[in-house]
Protein backbone atom coordinates (compact mmCIF):
# COMPACT_ATOMS: atom_id res chain seq x y z
CA UNK A 1 0.00 0.00 0.00
CA UNK A 2 1.50 3.68 -1.01
CA UNK A 3 2.11 5.84 1.98
CA UNK A 4 -0.75 8.58 0.86
CA UNK A 5 1.14 11.35 2.74
CA UNK A 6 3.98 11.66 0.46
CA UNK A 7 1.86 11.50 -2.45
CA UNK A 8 1.09 14.65 -5.42
CA UNK A 9 -0.33 12.66 -7.80
CA UNK A 10 -2.11 10.24 -9.17
CA UNK A 11 -1.66 8.33 -12.47
CA UNK A 12 -5.10 6.28 -13.75
CA UNK A 13 -5.16 3.87 -16.08
CA UNK A 14 -8.68 3.89 -17.60
CA UNK A 15 -10.45 0.52 -18.40
CA UNK A 16 -10.86 -1.40 -15.12
CA UNK A 17 -10.35 1.01 -12.86
CA UNK A 18 -12.58 4.46 -14.41
CA UNK A 19 -14.32 2.54 -16.43
CA UNK A 20 -16.73 -0.24 -15.86
CA UNK A 21 -14.87 -2.96 -18.54
CA UNK A 22 -15.60 -6.28 -20.12
CA UNK A 23 -12.91 -7.54 -23.02
CA UNK A 24 -15.13 -10.63 -23.37
CA UNK A 25 -17.68 -8.67 -24.81
CA UNK A 26 -15.55 -7.73 -27.90
CA UNK A 27 -14.26 -10.80 -28.32
CA UNK A 28 -17.79 -12.68 -27.86
CA UNK A 29 -18.71 -10.14 -30.73
CA UNK A 30 -15.88 -10.96 -33.04
CA UNK A 31 -16.51 -14.43 -32.48
CA UNK A 32 -20.12 -14.00 -33.27
CA UNK A 33 -18.64 -12.04 -36.76
CA UNK A 34 -16.53 -15.26 -37.48
CA UNK A 35 -13.19 -13.63 -36.41
CA UNK A 36 -10.76 -17.34 -36.52
CA UNK A 37 -9.10 -18.41 -33.05
CA UNK A 38 -5.70 -16.51 -33.55
CA UNK A 39 -7.47 -13.05 -33.62
CA UNK A 40 -9.64 -13.55 -30.42
CA UNK A 41 -6.88 -13.49 -27.72
CA UNK A 42 -6.85 -9.44 -26.91
CA UNK A 43 -5.39 -7.98 -25.19
CA UNK A 44 -3.23 -11.00 -23.28
CA UNK A 45 -2.09 -12.70 -25.96
CA UNK A 46 -1.22 -11.09 -29.54
CA UNK A 47 -0.55 -13.55 -31.72
CA UNK A 48 -0.98 -10.22 -34.22
CA UNK A 49 0.15 -7.18 -33.95
CA UNK A 50 -2.76 -5.68 -35.28
CA UNK A 51 -4.17 -4.63 -31.67
CA UNK A 52 -0.65 -3.20 -30.98
CA UNK A 53 -0.18 -1.09 -33.51
CA UNK A 54 -3.23 0.60 -33.75
CA UNK A 55 -3.50 1.11 -29.91
CA UNK A 56 0.20 2.82 -30.48
CA UNK A 57 -0.94 4.74 -33.38
CA UNK A 58 1.13 3.26 -36.15
CA UNK A 59 -2.21 2.46 -38.53
CA UNK A 60 -5.04 4.90 -38.13
CA UNK A 61 -8.37 3.49 -37.60
CA UNK A 62 -9.55 2.80 -41.37
CA UNK A 63 -6.01 1.00 -41.56
CA UNK A 64 -7.04 -1.18 -38.85
CA UNK A 65 -10.03 -2.09 -40.42
CA UNK A 66 -8.87 -3.27 -43.46
CA UNK A 67 -5.65 -5.03 -41.55
CA UNK A 68 -8.65 -7.07 -39.85
CA UNK A 69 -10.59 -7.61 -42.84
CA UNK A 70 -7.46 -9.01 -44.52
CA UNK A 71 -6.96 -10.95 -42.12
CA UNK A 72 -10.36 -12.60 -40.83
CA UNK A 73 -11.36 -12.66 -44.50
CA UNK A 74 -14.45 -10.99 -43.48
CA UNK A 75 -16.05 -8.39 -45.76
CA UNK A 76 -17.88 -6.67 -42.63
CA UNK A 77 -19.49 -2.68 -42.35
CA UNK A 78 -17.44 -0.07 -40.48
CA UNK A 79 -20.51 0.06 -38.11
CA UNK A 80 -20.64 -3.58 -37.15
CA UNK A 81 -16.91 -3.61 -36.38
CA UNK A 82 -17.00 -0.19 -34.43
CA UNK A 83 -19.88 -1.52 -31.95
CA UNK A 84 -18.03 -4.73 -31.90
CA UNK A 85 -14.54 -3.26 -31.00
CA UNK A 86 -16.68 -0.75 -28.32
CA UNK A 87 -18.97 -3.27 -26.75
CA UNK A 88 -15.66 -3.67 -24.01
CA UNK A 89 -16.33 -0.68 -22.83
CA UNK A 90 -19.29 -0.68 -20.00
CA UNK A 91 -19.94 2.30 -17.59
CA UNK A 92 -18.76 4.88 -15.85
CA UNK A 93 -20.83 5.30 -12.35
CA UNK A 94 -21.35 8.68 -11.14
CA UNK A 95 -19.82 7.62 -7.51
CA UNK A 96 -16.76 7.19 -9.00
CA UNK A 97 -16.29 10.20 -10.58
CA UNK A 98 -17.35 12.25 -7.39
CA UNK A 99 -14.60 10.31 -6.02
CA UNK A 100 -12.37 11.48 -8.48
CA UNK A 101 -13.10 15.32 -8.20
CA UNK A 102 -12.54 14.75 -4.64
CA UNK A 103 -9.51 13.19 -5.19
CA UNK A 104 -8.93 16.07 -7.84
CA UNK A 105 -8.96 18.63 -4.81
CA UNK A 106 -5.74 17.24 -3.11
CA UNK A 107 -3.77 15.50 -6.04
CA UNK A 108 -2.58 16.32 -9.44
CA UNK A 109 -4.62 13.84 -11.52
CA UNK A 110 -3.36 11.75 -14.64
CA UNK A 111 -4.64 9.41 -17.46
CA UNK A 112 -2.36 6.17 -18.82
CA UNK A 113 -4.47 4.23 -21.41
CA UNK A 114 -3.91 2.03 -23.92
CA UNK A 115 -6.62 2.71 -26.10
CA UNK A 116 -7.57 4.05 -29.62
CA UNK A 117 -9.35 6.74 -31.60
CA UNK A 118 -12.53 4.27 -31.91
CA UNK A 119 -12.45 4.21 -27.61
CA UNK A 120 -11.33 8.18 -26.70
CA UNK A 121 -14.27 9.59 -27.72
CA UNK A 122 -16.59 6.76 -25.80
CA UNK A 123 -15.15 7.32 -22.57
CA UNK A 124 -14.99 11.04 -22.66
CA UNK A 125 -18.42 11.63 -23.70
CA UNK A 126 -19.33 8.89 -20.76
CA UNK A 127 -17.23 10.85 -18.48
CA UNK A 128 -18.74 13.69 -19.22
CA UNK A 129 -22.24 12.81 -19.19
CA UNK A 130 -22.26 11.20 -16.04
CA UNK A 131 -19.81 13.45 -14.39
CA UNK A 132 -20.83 16.60 -15.37
CA UNK A 133 -17.73 17.57 -16.52
CA UNK A 134 -14.91 16.67 -18.65
CA UNK A 135 -11.98 14.70 -18.49
CA UNK A 136 -9.81 17.52 -19.52
CA UNK A 137 -11.05 20.00 -16.52
CA UNK A 138 -10.48 17.35 -13.99
CA UNK A 139 -7.30 15.70 -15.26
CA UNK A 140 -3.89 17.34 -15.72
CA UNK A 141 -3.10 15.77 -18.92
CA UNK A 142 -4.48 12.48 -20.67
CA UNK A 143 -2.16 10.17 -21.99
CA UNK A 144 -3.20 7.44 -24.52
CA UNK A 145 -1.37 5.37 -25.83
CA UNK A 146 -2.21 5.51 -30.01
CA UNK A 147 -1.13 9.51 -29.51
CA UNK A 148 2.06 8.63 -27.56
CA UNK A 149 2.96 5.50 -29.87
CA UNK A 150 4.08 3.70 -26.80
CA UNK A 151 2.07 1.22 -24.75
CA UNK A 152 1.98 0.05 -21.40
CA UNK A 153 3.57 -2.33 -19.78
CA UNK A 154 6.45 -0.85 -22.02
CA UNK A 155 8.72 1.22 -19.73
CA UNK A 156 8.86 3.85 -22.60
CA UNK A 157 4.93 4.87 -21.75
CA UNK A 158 6.08 5.80 -17.78
CA UNK A 159 9.25 7.77 -19.09
CA UNK A 160 6.84 9.66 -21.15
CA UNK A 161 4.55 10.15 -18.57
CA UNK A 162 7.16 11.55 -16.17
CA UNK A 163 8.83 13.60 -18.80
CA UNK A 164 6.32 15.26 -20.32
CA UNK A 165 4.05 15.44 -17.19
CA UNK A 166 7.17 16.75 -15.11
CA UNK A 167 6.36 14.70 -12.12
CA UNK A 168 8.46 11.98 -10.51
CA UNK A 169 7.94 8.44 -10.01
CA UNK A 170 8.02 8.47 -6.00
CA UNK A 171 6.09 11.11 -5.49
CA UNK A 172 3.11 9.52 -7.81
CA UNK A 173 0.53 6.75 -7.30
CA UNK A 174 -0.33 4.43 -9.99
CA UNK A 175 -3.63 2.65 -10.53
CA UNK A 176 -4.31 -0.41 -13.19
CA UNK A 177 -6.02 -3.52 -13.32
CA UNK A 178 -3.75 -5.18 -15.01
CA UNK A 179 -0.11 -6.74 -12.74
CA UNK A 180 2.15 -6.47 -15.61
CA UNK A 181 1.40 -3.00 -16.06
CA UNK A 182 1.88 -2.75 -12.18
CA UNK A 183 5.18 -4.55 -11.91
CA UNK A 184 6.11 -2.14 -14.98
CA UNK A 185 5.40 1.05 -13.16
CA UNK A 186 7.24 0.14 -9.95
CA UNK A 187 10.48 -0.73 -11.91
CA UNK A 188 10.08 2.64 -12.65
CA UNK A 189 10.04 4.21 -9.46
CA UNK A 190 6.15 4.44 -8.90
CA UNK A 191 3.81 3.41 -5.93
CA UNK A 192 1.37 1.63 -7.91
CA UNK A 193 -1.69 -0.56 -6.53
CA UNK A 194 -3.70 -3.43 -8.52
CA UNK A 195 -7.03 -2.71 -9.14
CA UNK A 196 -9.27 -5.48 -9.42
CA UNK A 197 -12.53 -6.89 -8.25
CA UNK A 198 -11.38 -7.58 -4.74
CA UNK A 199 -10.52 -4.08 -4.73
CA UNK A 200 -11.84 -0.79 -6.43
CA UNK A 201 -11.08 2.42 -6.45
CA UNK A 202 -13.55 3.31 -3.54
CA UNK A 203 -11.67 0.40 -1.62
CA UNK A 204 -8.28 2.43 -1.27
CA UNK A 205 -8.98 4.54 1.61
CA UNK A 206 -8.00 8.22 0.41
CA UNK A 207 -8.30 10.41 3.90
CA UNK A 208 -10.47 12.91 2.09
Amino acid sequence: MANFASLKNILFDMGGVIIDLNVNATMEAFYNMGFPPDLLNYPENFNTDIFYKYETGVISTEEFRNSIRKETGLDFKDVVFDAAWRAMLLNIPKERIDLIKKLAAKYKLYILSNTSELHTPIFENLFQKNGGISMKELFEQCFYSNEMGTHKPDDSSFRYVLEHADIAAEETLFLDDNIHNIKAAQAVGFNAIHISKHQGLEDLGFDL
